[in-house]
């Protein structure tokens, strides 16, 4: 059995939802890593599948992150989240202007990912660890309740952890 650097983490069924749409940031964010090496075709391709990832899936997660976690958050985690949030939706605003570049740069390309790929570890690590250990068992139920309803607006192939079969859309 490999060793790994980080133990599996244990997500409570509320923050489960947004676990599961860190697939796609954390997808994006090799991409546009790996494509900081690559020719000008594959940059040109990780920009604009990065673009179109950001606009349907990921500044939705922000939003829905934003809108059910700042509530619940201390002052200096809501500011983070919030300030991440904002670095990267300006992020997302330079790679629209280098989609329109015959030869994206390198370096951006990495640095973004790079920083989105920080700030997905960052949740996962650290702030969903906090939420589920300070939380109320009457607030985590709540937001078990909203994420519920989240959860059934987005399209999976995947079941939630009790192994129940999630309705679809």
């Amino acid at each position: 059995m490999p060793a790994y650097q980080h133990a599996p983490l244990s997500r409570h069924e509320a923050l489960a939802p947004f676990s599961r749409d860190h697939y796609t940031g954390l997808v994006q964010a090799q991409h546009l890593i790996k494509a900081g090496q690559a020719d000008d075709v594959t940059r040109r391709k990780a920009v604009a599948d990065f673009v179109d990832a950001f606009d349907h899936k990921i500044a939705p997660h922000f939003r829905d992150e934003e809108r059910l976690l700042g509530g619940v958050l201390t002052d200096a985690d809501r500011d983070a989240l919030f300030s991440q949030h904002r670095q990267l939706t300006q992020d997302a605003e330079r790679m629209r202007e280098l989609r329109k570049s015959i030869d994206p740069d390198p370096d951006t390309l990495a640095e973004v990912g790079q920083r989105l790929n920080e700030h997905i570890r960052w949740e996962e690590r650290e702030l969903f660890n906090r939420i589920q250990q300070e939380l109320s068992g009457s607030q985590i139920e709540v937001l078990q309740r909203q994420t519920a309803k989240l959860e059934a607006t987005r399209p999976r192939d995947v079941r939630p952890s009790n192994g129940q079969e999630r309705p679809q859309p």
